[in-house]
């Protein structure tokens, strides 16, 4: 396994006991973080449908992500991102903050099993709700932003409550950031580290949404950056890093590899690259041309060379034990 120069991070995520070890690691193992889907339904492990066999592409029940987690830290990988199927949805997504929802109950097995593995979890309403948007619409039809941001807080605090060590946004309306690192401030969280995304459009988040369960949109109500306009990704980051973002997240992540470059000459905080599960799935699709674990790795190796202080990656765990 190959070494890359330590990155020097400061603020709240490199302040956290369990982020500031994995910041400072020098090995590209402990700098990887594997997503997850638990979802209730499951009574072991579920492929995402329309997956090729070998992405290992899975909803896992609480007894499997348990065993991941374990996995994952044996493996000597920097942490997990918990994603959540939620099992009913209304328009408001109500239920994404109710203490028993799957998602909760997640993010306490794991830190209960594996208390030193630091944990992500992913916020944004658009799994929880009818519509599959990730915005709130008000009587009228409108979008209700204010809604919006007062839900994105209410869930990011029984997160943090339940144990996460990071709060991954992957919401992208504006003003979220300010939100939810308002709320933590408020309420006893303060030093609970939030990562704001920077979501570039791409085609490679429709087997990210369809492993979640999200209602497929045709038209995103809150629009992603135009991937060809380089200037959006720095304004939208320098943004939410003023209102309080404590690391950026880039995806896609191949497709992104520039932005991450120039965004860890931008800001201050520390850049995440994040390989969607669409781009997991395609190079395994390819299984056979070539070896799609050795491609998956190169990029990964990309990312952190670009200066990616973090990697999510579905190949997290082939690529710590096999490199």
């Amino acid at each position: 396994m190959g070494t890359f120069s330590t990155t020097l991070t400061r603020g709240r995520l490199a302040a956290h006991p369990l982020w500031g070890a994995v910041l400072a690691a020098p090995a590209l193992a402990a700098r990887l973080v594997l997503p997850v889907v638990v979802s209730a339904a499951v009574e072991d492990r579920e492929t995402v449908e329309g997956t090729p066999a070998g992405a290992r592409l899975e909803r896992l029940s609480l007894t499997e992500l348990v065993r991941e987690a374990r996995a994952a830290a044996q493996a000597g990988i920097g942490g997990l991102l918990i994603f959540g199927v939620a099992d009913r949805k209304d328009e408001d997504a109500v239920l994404a903050t109710q203490r028993d929802h799957i998602f909760l109950r997640a993010i306490r097995a794991v830190k209960e099993a594996v208390p030193d593995l630091a944990v992500m979890s992913d916020v944004c309403v658009c799994g929880h709700t009818a519509h599959g948007q990730c915005v709130l619409f008000a009587s009228g039809g409108g979008a209700d932003v204010a809604a919006t941001l007062e839900r994105l807080a209410e869930i990011a605090l029984v997160h943090a409550d339940a144990g996460a060590d990071l709060i991954l946004l992957s919401s992208m309306l504006d003003g979220a950031a300010g939100a939810v690192r308002g709320a933590l401030d408020a309420n006893g969280h303060a030093g609970v580290p939030v990562a704001a995304t920077t979501a570039l459009e791409s085609v490679l988040y429709q087997v990210q949404r369809r492993s979640i369960g999200a209602v497929p949109v045709q038209d995103r109500a809150v629009p992603l950056l135009a991937s060809d306009d380089p200037s959006a990704a720095r304004a939208r980051a320098r943004r939410d890093v003023a209102a309080g973002a404590d690391a950026i997240v880039v995806t896609p992540g191949a497709p992104g590899l520039d932005v991450v470059a120039r965004l860890t000459r931008d800001v201050t905080v520390p850049v995440i690259a994040h390989h969607t599960a669409d781009e997991h799935a395609l190079y395994a699709a390819a299984e056979g041309e070539v070896d799609a674990l050795a491609i998956e790795h190169e990029l990964v190796a990309s990312s952190r060379r670009a200066g990616a202080d973090l990697i999510i990656t579905h190949a997290a765990l082939g690529i710590a034990e096999l490199f």
